[in-house]
């Protein structure tokens, strides 16, 4: 058995595969926890709620989600692109103009998340 997980290694797609199944274990447990931030703030006006979120705490976890959740979909789209897109020569090119995609709204939504923490 020891042979196979070996073997299983070596090949080309097993790091994405991995990757990709533990950032949706991430991002799933990362979900219930926004749900329940969701569902706590759901009777608080505007200001009560970007305290709620400005909690170091909350900051960090919803941080986290953003992360993980970008990375997540940056992992999946390139699956669908490598899967999906005919063109051979440019589907290196569109993977990395989706990847700069995602890095672009992931760090204006840090940035977001910051501004609310008062960190910038």
């Amino acid at each position: 058995m020891a042979k196979t997980n070996a073997a299983h290694r070596r090949e080309a797609g097993y790091g994405h595969w991995r990757w990709q199944r533990l950032s949706a274990v991430l991002t799933l447990v990362l979900m219930v926890y926004f749900t329940y931030m969701v569902v706590q703030m759901g009777a608080m006006d505007y200001a009560a709620a970007r305290n709620f979120v400005a909690v170091p705490m909350h900051a960090l976890a919803l941080a986290c989600l953003v992360t993980i959740g970008f990375y997540h979909a940056a992992l999946g789209v390139q699956v669908i692109v490598e899967d999906y897109i005919a063109l051979n020569q440019g589907r290196v090119a569109l993977i990395m103009l989706l990847r700069s995609l995602f890095v672009v709204l992931a760090c204006l939504s840090l940035g977001a998340i910051a501004s609310i923490v008062q960190i910038i």
